[in-house]
């Protein structure tokens, strides 16, 4: 029986807790993602492969989409239509920062359909999907595509909590559990939905439209209670550390080194054009920075949360960015393609 509930996902639910705990009494910026992030991958790199929790991610990824949600009211949303123009800049310029890596990384030797769909900053599920579809490595772009959230994840959050640039805290809304019970359930269905017509990152995105039309068009002053945010992120990096073990960073480590590299001077570009970007509008720089990062928009609106940042601002580039990308996705492709003379075939030294 003891023995079951070591390999049981409680087991990987008790390790992330502990990760969240620690990192929490350290200071660490997003502790319960991180921290449990952290205990979960290290515990599976070290042999002990603990399962992941069945549907944590999902319930993890409505809950935080709640939880950021809560921040959509009329007079913040306003803010963002009036900006606009700002973001999709913004957005255009981490796409052409993406388009710059995937040239170099094919120049490195990669097939240009890899490199390609493992570089763009959308959906992962998606990239690995068109990718195999046009004769690319589907199990590096999935590689790709999780080492990337692997490393926005541990180095942005830090760096933007530890750079000193915090703003002051807005007093906290009050918790009105009539009004979450019914966000909850109506983004969970409407996440359903969304699965239905294989709409991208469904669990994230429903919840955040329904938060925009009950917060918003309600004009709530509402917010999720912090146990509660906190489990959310807890599953979710619970969720994020079960896809790794030693086999994932023993595959293809020349590939992964490019991968890693080229990600590392996309993180550095886009956080120097963020600053030009915010300098030159007046607008601040790090709110910016966070929307542009092609991370996850749950972490990167919680990291503007959890310093006092615009998150209407930050999660609307996120949201804005993931759909943009998506729909030039395959005629960007196709253009860049014709223009490289790539070769399908090329295989990937690993």
């Amino acid at each position: 029986m003891v023995r079951r509930l070591f390999h049981s996902w409680l087991a990987t639910l008790c390790l992330g807790a502990v990760g969240g705990w620690l990192a929490s009494k350290v200071g660490w910026p997003l502790p319960w993602v991180i921290g449990s992030l952290l205990s979960v991958l290290a515990s599976r790199c070290g042999g002990y492969l603990v399962p992941e929790v069945p549907r944590g991610r999902q319930l993890g990824q409505l809950i935080v989409a709640v939880t950021i949600g809560c921040h959509f009211t009329w007079p913040v949303l306003q803010q963002v239509f009036m900006n606009l123009g700002v973001i999709v800049t913004a957005i255009l310029l981490t796409l052409l920062l993406a388009v710059l890596s995937v040239l170099v990384l094919y120049r490195w030797g990669v097939a240009f359909a890899t490199a390609f769909f493992a570089l763009m900053p959308a959906n992962s599920t998606e990239m690995v999907h068109l990718g195999r579809q046009r004769q690319g490595d589907a199990s590096f772009i999935a590689a790709a595509h999780s080492i990337r959230l692997l490393l926005i994840l541990l180095a942005v959050p830090a760096a933007a909590t530890f750079s000193g640039s915090h703003a002051i805290m807005a007093a906290k809304a009050p918790v009105l559990w009539p009004w979450l019970a019914t966000i909850l359930l109506a983004g969970w269905l409407v996440a359903l939905v969304f699965k239905r017509f294989d709409l991208p990152n469904p669990w994230t995105f429903g919840p955040f439209l329904v938060c925009a039309i009950v917060v918003g068009g309600n004009d709530l002053s509402v917010s999720m209670p912090d146990w509660m945010s906190g489990f959310g992120q807890l599953l979710i990096g619970c969720a994020l550390g079960s896809t790794f073990d030693r086999s994932f960073f023993r595959r293809a480590p020349a590939f992964l080194s490019k991968v890693l590299l080229l990600l590392i001077g996309s993180v550095i570009a886009t956080a120097a054009a963020a600053w030009l970007l915010g300098r030159l509008l007046g607008i601040p720089s790090l709110s910016l920075a966070l929307g542009m990062m092609p991370g996850s928009a749950p972490e990167m609106s919680l990291t503007a949360e959890a310093l006092g940042l615009s998150v209407t601002l930050v999660t609307a580039m996120q949201i804005i960015r993931m759909v943009l990308i998506q729909s030039a996705c395959l005629p960007l492709y196709g253009w860049l393609e014709r223009t490289v003379e790539a070769k399908p075939n090329l295989e990937v030294e690993p």
